[in-house]
């Protein structure tokens, strides 16, 4: 290897023959050059230790050419030679950067002396940038390491995914990011946690990498995309993938480099073993605190959940629900169908909920055949909307069989919510065993209507309009309403003005019972005084979130409710 690249600029062919005659036997690389400008060319494509040039050439002189090199390279190196002995030109010369000033004709020792003493000097002085530079880096990487034992202290999923995802933000100087976790059977991740600016796209709150992206999540090793503004952190133990993160958007700069590749695959093992750590406590939680025929927690355990998350809702002013998912004829099933089967039917149906939760929604099991379902931060109609998806979930598999027959699983849901329905978990449970008893006696339940499509509900209740005849004739819509009429959208059909009655009490209730759900109900009437009178429930109609618009009338008045308001149309 070559003690040093130089680079030798001078007019006279001699003086460049000297030069590599010279320094090429003393084990240095020599590069030159006849014209400045050609010189200032081969220092734009190449490195040099050191540059010597002639002080006398015509077309740019020596002191004019230290200056054009300090303009792109400030730690260059620079001998100048000349056939001058002028005090002031070699004073102006150190002026300029230029390290030695030396005169012609040149000593042979005393030149190789001085580009010796030069090149040891500039070994020198990378040698205590480099230690510099590592004292700088080792400091850095204490406060990094100092930063990420924080993570190491959780153990709580939810705060660690926080935390994870603002120490990521804050040490690769980001605006936003992402972590999916490992879901069940390992093959999809869910979207846990998200801090900063970024945004979920459609569709990756439930991640399934293909075949390809699941090897490269087993290695571990961050990566950037191809235009450096995404940076993707698999968190693995073992070679087991646990999490994936991805960072976006750099702070200040275009683009992620390779130190914070670095710096990434620090945070990465320290955040895999934090993860691992508690997933392995959730397992033993798993194992130790949940009845080991469903995987549910133990009632105790639960109601302990229950008034950490009550007390978490009264401090914030949160909502929660509680569901109860109830297998009406398990007793039936236990004496049809041996234990084992039973089991099984019941562990698949609890597994197909939980891929329908959320990582905060836990499920606690008070008897055989009954289901306990916390939703943290969840009002009354979030929790109608979860029991309609956990109803899309389970259909087909509501079902037990041996290999002789099979008998189908009647199953119940019924939720309630905080404070609406109540303020601690009992209060709660009697509101939805409440609704339970009533869905028994309801007309729903013993018809099966949760089966059918709402036109169809409408038509077992109400009929067709051709089964309404009047004196052997077929009843037909008015004139006037027959273009409003379809199959999709509305129907007209007659009824006693009894049932009409039951139904608008029945409707009312249901208002009342989810009194935070935000709704409009127009009622068409032909008296605003007498419909206000008959109309259920009006004090805790006017409390709740629904506003109901009394249209037609027969005069216009004035009311001082607020959610009762008549319309008058004449």
């Amino acid at each position: 290897m070559a003690k040093g690249r130089i680079l030798a600029i001078d007019d006279e062919l001699y003086s460049r023959r000297f030069y590599g005659e010279v320094l090429s036997p003393e084990g240095y690389q020599v590069r030159t050059a006849s014209k400045p400008q050609e010189g200032l060319d081969i220092l734009q494509r190449e490195d040099f230790d050191l540059v010597i040039i002639d002080m006398d050439m015509s077309e740019m002189g020596g002191v004019e050419f230290a200056q054009t090199v300090r303009q792109d390279h400030p730690e260059q190196d620079i001998i100048v030679v000349t056939s001058k002995d002028d005090v002031e030109l070699a004073v102006e010369a150190m002026k300029y950067g230029v390290s030695e000033y030396l005169l012609k004709p040149l000593n042979t020792d005393e030149f190789l002396l001085v580009i010796s003493r030069l090149l040891f000097r500039q070994s020198q002085g990378r040698e205590h940038q480099q230690l510099m530079q590592e004292n700088i880096e080792f400091a850095s990487i204490l406060g990094y390491y100092r930063k990420c034992l924080s993570l190491l202290r959780i153990n709580d999923l939810d705060r660690l995914g926080d935390l994870i995802l603002d120490t990521m933000m804050e040490l690769l100087r980001a605006e936003g990011a992402l972590l999916w976790l490992v879901s069940y059977g390992g093959r999809n991740f869910r979207l846990r946690c998200r801090r900063g600016l970024a945004q979920p796209l459609a569709g990756e709150d439930n991640w399934l990498p293909d075949a390809m992206q699941l090897r490269q999540l087993e290695l571990g090793e961050p990566t950037i995309d191809e235009k450096g503004v995404t940076l993707w952190l698999p968190l693995v133990m073992d070679h087991e993938p646990l999490a994936v993160i991805r960072v976006e958007t750099p702070t200040g700069r275009k683009r992620f480099g390779r130190r914070d590749l670095k710096l990434a695959e620090v945070i990465g093992e320290f955040a895999s073993c934090a993860l691992a750590n508690v997933l392995n406590l959730r397992r033993v939680e798993h194992g130790s605190l949940r009845q080991p025929s469903s995987e549910a927690y133990r009632m105790p355990i639960f109601r302990d959940h229950v008034a950490r998350e009550l007390h978490k809702a009264r401090r914030y002013g949160r909502n929660l629900s509680v569901i109860k998912l109830t297998i009406e004829n398990h007793a039936e099933l236990a004496t049809r169908f041996r234990e084992r089967e039973l089991s099984d039917a019941i562990q698949r149906l609890v597994g197909t909920v939980n891929t329908v939760l959320r990582d905060a929604d836990i499920m606690g099991q008070p008897a055989p055949g009954d289901f306990y379902i916390l939703l943290p931060e969840t009002d009354y109609w979030g929790s109608l909307v979860l029991q309609r998806r956990i109803r899309r979930a389970l259909v087909g598999q509501l079902t037990v069989c041996d290999l002789k027959k099979s008998y189908p699983i009647e199953m119940l849901l019924r939720s309630a919510s905080f404070p609406t329905d109540g303020g601690n978990f009992d209060q709660l449970a009697e509101a939805i065993e409440r609704r339970l008893e009533r869905l028994h006696d309801s007309l729903y339940y013993r018809t099966k209507f949760d089966e059918l499509e709402f036109w169809d509900i409408v038509g077992n209740l109400f009929g067709s309009p051709q089964d309404f005849r009047l004196d052997g004739r077929m009843l037909r819509v008015a004139p006037h309403l027959a273009s409003y009429e379809s199959s999709l959208i509305s129907r007209y059909v007659r009824m006693p003005a009894e049932r009409f009655g039951a139904i608008l009490r029945a409707f009312c209730r249901e208002v009342v019972e989810s009194s935070r759900i935000r709704g409009i109900i127009y009622l068409s009437c032909a008296n605003f005084d007498e419909a206000r009178r008959n109309l259920p429930y009006l004090r805790e109609l006017e409390e709740s979130s629904t506003t109901v618009f009394l249209v037609g009338g027969d005069r216009r008045v004035s009311w001082d409710l607020n959610n009762i308001m008549p319309i008058f149309i004449d």
